[in-house]
């Protein structure tokens, strides 16, 4: 399992605490890989017309890939069973490593946890000149100047470079082809997924009380009065009212969030790639029980009831952007908690739902495997929820497994939303038109 972090391309590193790899290891009989790669500036600056094309930290991300083929069987890997797996930036770079010539063919599987976007790729980078003082009328000289700014220095400028570019080497298409079967887009087995509630880690909760829905929504997405307008207008996303008009125009603008940013484009992505057998497998979940998360509104998880001293999960919660990295890796971070059993349960069954898919490409743990490892909890877990199918499965409507305790095999959600922002299911089937 070949782990890419995330962080906007602009931060994170292989070494989080939080994507430690010895539970997930010694629990599933796989070999954990964590990377690193050049970011922000360093990683991704791209100037048209120059030798500084960009993707930098994908060109590490492809020698990361080449090392580990090379040296994993002294782990006791298997170089011809290699998964690429990310969160959030990361699962933007997996999205991009599917469609790079110089990455397809190094990897069999591949997982995007919360890819945020995933339309068309850039074809210029950020214009930092004038953020590091390289104001000089000729480009060479710009250049120049920017060559000789530290490299501390120049990672901490207010403007930087975080986009993945179409440099027509790493990438050399607009977006990923889910169109033709051609080799272009690497035929491999593939999970993408969301958590319920990513867009709320990137929704504006206003800092002020507000006095109607309209107002909220306007805050909270920084839109305008007519867009949010047309947002109450198409009816699509029910406002439901406890009281507080604040939270339920943030909870309205979190379901738009998560539409427009995460959920549509990755669901037409894998309705796309099963329908025009673009992969070789495609698989769907949405995680609905998690913890923690990217909070910037800190709002906070479920509040503590008696028997829940560190929240109750059985009550409404946000979750967020990056909460369900404990269900991959197996292990919760310091300051988590066990809520109550059924989150030891859901992450058993959750982690042996991504283990199966690294040894064979199929999510659904082999039965054979969970007795004779003693795993009674993923026994009945899979056994409740039952197989865990492919997108293709679920017709029009798509099927995803939403990962909880019960888990439970659903149809995609939010179709109609979706289909109303400009992404329906089969937004990509005839190349995103």
């Amino acid at each position: 399992m070949f782990w890419i972090h995330g962080g906007g391309f602009t931060g994170g590193t292989g070494a989080d605490q939080a994507s430690d790899g010895g539970d997930l290891a010694s629990r599933e009989d796989i070999v954990v890989v964590n990377i690193n790669y050049r970011l922000s500036t360093l990683g991704f600056l791209a100037i048209p017309g120059t030798s500084i094309t960009g993707n930098y930290g994908i060109a590490d991300q492809i020698t990361a890939l080449e090392w580990t083929i090379k040296n994993i069987a002294s782990f006791g890997g298997d170089p011809d069973k290699i998964t690429i797996i990310g969160e959030s930036a990361g699962a933007g770079s997996v999205r991009v490593l599917l469609g790079s010539p110089p990455a397809i063919g190094k990897f069999q599987r591949a997982v995007a946890m919360s890819n945020l976007g995933g339309g068309s790729y850039a074809l210029a980078g950020q214009n930092i000149f004038a953020a590091a003082g390289c104001n000089q009328t000729s480009l060479s000289a710009q250049i120049d100047c920017l060559d000789k700014v530290p490299a501390l220095q120049l990672v901490s400028l207010n403007a930087n470079a975080r986009y993945v570019v179409q440099d027509g080497h790493y990438v050399n298409t607009e977006e990923l082809d889910l169109v033709n079967h051609n080799g272009s887009t690497a035929y491999v087995d593939v999970i993408f997924g969301v958590t319920a509630n990513d867009g709320a880690s990137f929704t504006t909760y206003p800092k002020t009380e507000v006095t109607s829905e309209l107002a909220g929504i306007q805050a909270s997405l920084g839109i305008t009065a007519a867009a949010a307008q047309s947002i109450i207008d198409s009816g699509l996303f029910p406002y439901y009212d406890t009281g507080n008009i604040t939270l339920d125009s943030f909870n309205v603008s979190a379901r738009v969030s998560e539409d427009n940013q995460f959920r549509c484009v990755d669901q037409a992505t894998m309705y796309a790639g099963s329908k025009n057998n673009i992969f070789k497998s495609s698989y769907f979940y949405e995680m609905h029980r998690t913890i923690g998360g990217y909070d910037p509104n800190n709002i906070g998880g479920p509040p503590a009831t008696p028997g829940y001293p560190y929240g109750n999960p059985n009550l409404p919660y946000f979750r967020y952007h990056g909460a369900d990295m404990p269900w991959v890796f197996g292990a919760f971070g310091p300051g988590q908690n066990f809520r109550d059993a059924a989150d030891l349960y859901s992450l058993q069954l959750s982690t042996s739902y991504f283990g199966a898919f690294v040894r064979t490409g199929n999510p659904n743990p082999p039965t054979a495997y969970v007795k004779v490892r003693g795993y009674d909890t993923v026994l009945e877990g899979t056994q409740k929820a039952g197989t865990w199918k492919q997108v293709g499965a679920g017709g029009d409507q798509g099927v995803l497994m939403e990962i909880d305790w019960p888990s439970t095999v659903k149809g995609f959600a939010d179709l109609a939303q979706c289909k109303w922002l400009g992404y329906g299911v089969d937004y990509y089937v005839n190349g995103g038109r």
